[in-house]
């Protein structure tokens, strides 16, 4: 039982099937990582947006973050709404930062850009907001502005006013790293611009007041980091510039060693869409633009750092190694289970069925690794390999069948007879069913000329016709193949197999004697009601006793020349066979009869006649003239005269008698006959 399960899943084509499927989701990565930009009007965008889902892009996190229960932020992460942009209302900015510092705030981060341009908005009687502003910087610590830089040229974007810098005012990035398709699901930690590293935001603000917080995200190497999202607007509460100012209801230790964000929220309930952008979140709250105003995903990254809540990608190596295991197991399965099923919509069920089941293992595997490990697993890597398992097993197996065909050309392309061309035959079909067919017919056609070449030896050394030279089978194969009869004379495992398979193909060969057998199959495969795996997995279960029959058993025979004799005299040499054996036939003292010739390699030249057992004899089918094995007389009816069938290259191969074939057939006929009736 252990062996047919080693044998059922541990295959090296499922291994090079895998390995293919890995290669074939790089292509897709590589191709999507270089799509060219197409605008929304190009007919190549719906292509593009098609070809883009394959790609590496953390999707996922949309997925995990939109069934995730939210969570309530750490109490100390507090949120000031400013209300106004372009201009803020620097008065009441400066005002707030020192009554927080007053309050005992912690920390105070302030997301407006303090550059020259935002203080030239300020008309002449408002500059006393600026001034204002200028004077709190200067006077309270703890307090951080945020800073810019382009991140394609890795340089600042825009210079803080001069005073303050002058000021004693800390600095962060509050750069966003959106992914390709827009949506934020990193932070970038820090950055070196200019040869001087920078912290972002959220990073600086904890550097001051929790610097044990971000002391392992420092030890990791300057990459962006996954986001892990707390909640939204409606976890984060914010609280108006103007209640903090000029109320008093936030005075009794709200503010208290808190974390404070100070920046624009919204007007009215209205975002700001320069600051505001599209996150994981925004499909649990319905929003399918941009979500979240900026300073609410520096909130998240906030909380994230002091509750240690960071996700973890798994190594891309592990990545990979899912995919293997899931396109290995795929691949095996569907190979075990695909013979199972009746007929072609049948498998067509079970194949939907499979795919249906690994992509509820693909998205529920990542959702246990992120809710109870903490890791990130990429959807995309293994939702590709569940749509490329079956081509990649299919051209697999169509791969291998060519390299076997290859290898038999090669190794029989010294015969001096055109038989392997039978054998090799039955490797060029498409199609399962006729493969299996072919392969069956290549054996038993082999094994009738090895039959054919011994009896007109047996014949020639004075033995008669039996009736099992009719109909040969089983029976006489023994009687006269010497090979076959030490082969039933074994009990080795091996000749065994071989005993059981040589059965099997004269069981066979009865069957496909019977003139609508060959036909009414041939036509099953069009019908509903066939599968033809089930012919494929027969194929493969054929092939090694089949090959042992043909490179050991029975190899011998492919070295016989053969000769015809045309009813002219007219001597040719049939594919393989030499011009010396050619010459060596026209030197003969008597002219040979004609018909089919051949030798044994090795003897002195001693042609044996094999017509009318053999005969090189025009094809119907072809066209042409092909070799013919004789399969049997058949008794169609009672009271009938047998007709003779003969084996071609083809199983629907159908040969134009010579003159003299069914003279003596009938001839053979008749001395059988006259034994059966004789006295005994």
């Amino acid at each position: 039982m252990r062996k047919r399960l080693f044998q059922y899943f541990f295959r090296l084509e499922y291994l090079i099937a895998s390995l293919l499927v890995m290669g074939m989701v790089q292509v897709l990565i590589v191709i999507s990582d270089n799509l060219p930009e197409a605008d929304e009007t190009s007919f190549l965008n719906p292509i593009l947006d098609r070809i883009d889902f394959l790609n590496i892009a953390d999707v996922s996190l949309d997925a995990i973050f939109a069934v995730k229960d939210a969570e309530f932020p750490d109490e100390h992460i507090k949120i000031i709404n400013v209300g106004q942009v372009a201009p803020t209302p620097d008065g009441m900015i400066a005002m707030a930062v020192r009554k927080l510092h007053t309050l005992g705030a912690r920390v105070v981060g302030i997301d407006v850009i303090f550059d020259q341009l935002h203080f030239e908005r300020f008309a002449e009687d408002r500059q006393y907001e600026v001034d204002a502003l200028i004077a709190a910087l200067e006077d309270v610590p703890n307090v951080v502005v945020v800073d810019g830089f382009d991140q394609n040229t890795m340089k600042p974007a825009f210079t803080l006013d001069e005073r303050v810098l002058a000021s004693q005012a800390q600095y962060g990035f509050a750069n966003l790293v959106p992914d390709p398709d827009g949506v934020v699901r990193r932070f970038l930690p820090r950055a070196t611009i200019e040869e001087e590293e920078w912290l972002s935001l959220p990073v600086k603000m904890l550097s001051i007041a929790e610097p044990e917080a971000i002391a392992p995200l420092l030890q990791l190497p300057a990459d962006p980091q996954i986001i892990y999202y707390t909640g939204t607007y409606f976890q984060f509460e914010s609280v108006p510039i103007e209640d903090v100012v000029f109320g008093t209801m936030y005075d009794d230790g709200y503010f208290n060693d808190a974390i404070v964000l100070v920046g624009f929220v919204n007007e009215g309930g209205l975002f700001y869409l320069g600051d505001t952008h599209k996150t994981p979140m925004g499909k649990k709250i319905g929003v399918e633009g941009p979500d979240m105003p900026g300073i609410l995903i520096h909130a998240n990254v906030i909380n994230m750092l002091m509750k240690g809540n960071f996700i973890s990608p798994i190594p891309a190596w592990a990545d990979w190694l899912l995919v293997f295991l899931l396109a290995y197991i795929s691949i095996a399965a569907y190979r075990v289970f695909r013979t199972k099923p009746g007929s072609r919509f049948q498998v067509g069920v079970l194949i939907t069925s499979m795919m249906f089941t690994e992509a509820i293992i693909v998205f529920f595997l990542p959702l246990i690794a992120f809710f109870y490990f903490d890791l990130k697993i990429s959807y995309n890597l293994m939702a590709t390999a569940v749509l490329l398992f079956i081509p990649a097993s299919a051209f697999t197996t169509r791969v291998r069948f060519w390299m076997l065909e290859r290898k038999v050309e090669r190794e029989f392309t010294a015969s001096a007879n055109p038989l392997p061309e039978v054998l090799t035959a039955a490797f060029r079909d498409e199609e399962a069913f006729p493969a299996r067919v072919r392969l069956v017919h290549s054996g038993v056609v082999l094994t009738q000329f090895a039959w054919a070449f011994r009896a007109r030896e047996a014949r020639m050394a004075g033995r008669g016709w039996t009736a099992d030279d009719l109909l040969p089978g089983v029976e006489a194969w023994k009687s006269v193949i010497p090979e076959i009869t030490e082969l039933c004379g074994g009990e080795t495992a091996r000749e065994l197999e071989m005993r059981y398979f040589i059965r099997f193909l004269s069981g066979n060969k009865n069957e496909k004697l019977r003139d609508a057998a060959v036909r009414e199959s041939y036509f099953t495969t069009e019908l509903r009601g066939f599968n033809e795996f089930v012919s494929f997995e027969e194929w493969e279960l054929m092939l090694p006793p089949m090959l042992q029959l043909w490179r050991g058993t029975l190899r011998q025979y492919l070295t016989c020349p053969l000769l015809a004799v045309a009813s002219n005299g007219e001597i040719s040499g049939l594919s393989g066979c030499s011009s010396s054996t050619v010459s060596a036939m026209h030197g003969l003292s008597e002219e040979p009869a004609p018909g089919l010739y051949s030798m044994q390699s090795g003897q002195s030249f001693a042609p044996i006649r094999l017509s009318p057992l053999c005969e090189w004899a025009e094809c119907k089918l072809h066209r042409k003239h092909e070799l013919f094995i004789f399969a049997g007389l058949l008794q169609k009816q009672h009271g009938v005269a047998r007709v003779p069938a003969y084996f071609g290259p083809t199983p629907n191969c159908e040969p134009v008698f010579p003159p003299w074939t069914v003279p003596e057939l009938k001839e053979m006929e008749t001395s059988v006959i006259s034994i059966e009736r004789s006295p005994s």
